[in-house]
């Protein structure tokens, strides 16, 4: 790319020297003009573009000063460079005001004149990085850093290869927050002297901030900042935010081991009254549920006894916060207790090899959703419920909400209603299929589609990203079938549908 350069000077040989000067350096410009006054250049540039205009400040009509309150006024982005003679220099001072790039003193010297040209340049690159920066902000901010960091190209964007050359050591903080609070952390990461630099992102759909912090040496986070600066940090979080702090990691490998980090540490929150967590390595998990236990708890599941396994997961709750226990010792009771309610809907039979791998709580990952105890309680109760009770007639609304708010977060997964009925929620599929329509009006693929649909029409109003990333982020694999569907649903493709989108945008802002 070259930068557009011209040039005004009523003198004619200057004007010229200036033109070859510029024409023969190896610089990445072209000289798309020359002219005589200050009123060629504005006539020019009515019609036409530039990116840096080197004028002198005397010239008949209009003058330089008037050339650069013309460009800070209608053309911002374009620099001007002011050639003064030394008796001009005070009246050239009152360019200041127009916020003028550089003076230039007569007779101009061609390494002065290039080195003007240089810096403008850098200054140019830099800001046209950070603007470019913020517009790729602008477009991650609609989708979560799990669907980030899956797309490697968006990824590279944001986080070019150079800067892990660079900085070596870093650390995730993961926060669930307002954007004010986002602001109020990412600020103050910023302004220690410790860092070497801070990388951020807000996702707004999920009310989700990560920050990288980068630091020159292995060390941990509390002797980074300080410990008066970190205490300070922890009193101004929000009482309704939370925020996970990963180990120190070593390269851009290591990034998703970071946020699954920041999300185990944040899982504390379900029975620590905090809102900082740090990741710990090891942990002491304590064994909550004895054996007996385990085996009275079967017992009350086969003959349906729900208030007597309901008091043992009472009891196991009350126990965790008696003895302090951690949130991953509770985590394997949970394990305990699921293992029991999927051996009960198989009927005691053995589970099926490679019936659908994973279910609610295979995973640490999976306490994310849970703010607090009783939340997660109140959730083991509905799963409870749901395996006692064997009317095929009995419609729990509470089953089906939790559904409804587990797809509108996890939309972009592959789904299926067996899946889910199987290994999640532990009722049969036909009734799990005919409560679902009772209560939303749809078939379950049905509404699936139809949330999948409506985020990507959001996807296509708000971002500039290529229909197969859009097909990836709402859970198609294959762009054409993505196609088919949104065809078929809305009768036009995904291109003309954004086409239109942004054609009634601009009659609206023309309004």
């Amino acid at each position: 790319m070259n930068f557009k350069i011209l040039v005004a000077d009523d003198e004619y040989y200057a004007r010229k020297a200036l033109v070859m000067m510029l024409e023969k350096s190896e610089l990445p410009i072209s000289v798309n003009g020359d002219f005589e006054d200050g009123e060629e250049v504005i006539e020019f540039l009515q019609e036409n573009e530039a990116d840096i205009i080197i004028t002198d400040i005397r010239m008949p009509n209009t003058d330089g000063l008037e050339l650069a309150k013309y460009v800070q006024e209608h053309m911002p982005k374009c620099s001007v460079v002011i050639e003064t003679g030394y008796e001009d220099f005070q009246y050239a001072r009152n360019a200041l005001r127009y916020q003028v790039k550089d003076y230039l003193t007569k007779p101009i010297n061609e390494s002065d004149l290039l080195k003007s040209i240089k810096d403008i340049l850098a200054e140019k690159a830099q800001s046209d990085n950070l603007e470019n920066m913020n517009k790729l902000k602008g477009v991650v901010e609609n989708l979560d850093f799990a669907q980030l960091i899956q797309n490697k190209k968006l990824f590279d964007d944001l986080m070019p290869a150079d800067l892990w050359n660079v900085h070596c050591w870093f650390f995730m903080v993961k926060g669930e927050v307002s954007h004010s609070g986002y602001q109020k952390i990412k600020n103050y990461l910023q302004n220690k002297r410790t860092t070497a630099g801070v990388q951020s992102w807000y996702f707004k759909n999920k009310g989700e901030c990560i920050l990288l912090f980068f630091c020159n040496e292995k060390m941990d986070f509390k002797t980074c900042i300080g410990e008066a600066d970190f205490l300070q940090l922890k009193n101004s979080i929000a009482p309704d935010s939370w925020f996970g702090i990963s180990g120190i990691h070593k390269g851009r490998a290591e990034i998703e081991k970071a946020y699954r980090e920041c999300i185990y540490a944040i899982n504390n929150r379900i029975l620590i009254n905090e809102n900082l967590f740090f990741w710990k390595e090891e942990l002491e998990i304590t064994e909550l549920l004895e054996k007996d236990t385990l085996e009275i708890f079967s017992r009350f599941i086969e003959f349906g006894r729900i208030r007597e396994a309901e008091k043992i997961i009472d009891k196991l709750f009350a126990k965790c916060i008696r003895e302090h226990a951690n949130i991953y010792s509770l985590y394997n009771a949970i394990i305990q207790l699921f293992s029991v309610l999927r051996k009960n809907y198989y009927n005691g039979c053995q589970v099926p090899s490679g019936e659908g791998g994973y279910f609610l709580f295979d995973f640490k990952i999976d306490l994310y959703q849970f703010h607090t105890a009783d939340e997660l309680k109140e959730h083991l109760l509905m799963i409870l419920k749901e395996v006692c009770e064997k009317s095929e007639e009995n419609e729990n609304e509470l089953l089906i909400e939790n559904i409804l708010s587990y797809l509108e977060n996890h939309y972009a997964d592959d789904i299926t209603l067996n899946e889910l009925a199987e290994h999640k929620y532990f009722v049969s599929v036909g009734h799990l299929s005919r409560t679902f329509k009772n209560k939303t009006g749809l078939t379950f693929s049905k509404y699936l589609t139809e949330i999948r649909l409506k985020k990507a029409k959001e996807f296509l109003k708000n971002t500039d990203f290529d229909i197969t990333d859009i097909a990836t982020f709402t859970g198609y694999n294959d762009a054409s079938y993505f196609t088919q569907i949104f065809r078929k649903s809305c009768g036009m493709t995904p291109s003309e549908y954004r086409t239109l989108e942004r054609e009634k945008e601009k009659q609206n802002s023309d309004i």
